[in-house]
């Protein structure tokens, strides 16, 4: 069965579950019996790696914010944290040409870029 994760609100607070259920509609038809919560999101977890996670030697950029945009005229601001310190703002154009799109469009480009070190 599919795992998703359950973001909840209720007032001031917000709780994130993680439940694995037959689709979405039982997901939020579990809930909504359940909690007097209100369900605000719910995401199909498609890769999970549960492994440790390295330690935090500093050796990155801290964050690296970016507009990328389309040929159609269509951009978006990118935030990638803990950039590896090897990465330039070419390779992060490069990648998000392979991978990225914004309103279904193939990103071209990134018209800027700003690194911070932490």
């Amino acid at each position: 069965m599919p795992i998703y994760r359950v973001q909840l609100k209720q007032g001031r607070r917000t709780i994130t579950n993680q439940v694995e259920a037959k689709s979405v509609a039982d997901c939020l038809a579990f809930f909504n019996e359940l909690t007097t919560m209100k369900v605000s999101e719910i995401l199909k977890i498609e890769y999970s790696d549960d492994t440790q996670s390295p330690i935090d030697d500093f050796g990155y950029w801290a964050v690296f914010k970016g507009i990328i945009k389309t040929n159609a005229n269509m951009s978006h601001q990118i935030v990638l944290n803990n950039v590896k310190l090897n990465k330039n703002e070419g390779d992060i154009a490069l990648s998000c040409r392979n991978h990225l799109e914004v309103g279904g469009f193939n990103v071209t480009s990134i018209v800027t870029g700003l690194f911070k070190r932490s």
